[in-house]
């Protein structure tokens, strides 16, 4: 496994990671703002796979 491709994966991994927590906590200071949870969810799950499949699976 290339040890660059693998670091640039777990830098995307932990900047995803802080993206997600910082919109969970955005979310609960905003009440009454109504999201599209499923979108939500698809988006960063879509952007989770693309990373381990790119950086970790090597693809």
């Amino acid at each position: 496994m290339d040890i660059v491709k693998y670091r640039w994966g777990v830098v995307l991994a932990t900047l995803l990671l802080g993206f997600i927590v910082a919109f969970v906590v955005s979310v609960f200071r905003s009440r009454g703002v109504k999201y599209n949870w499923l979108g939500v969810l698809l988006s960063f799950s879509t952007m989770g796979l693309a990373i381990y499949l790119v950086f970790f699976r090597q693809l």
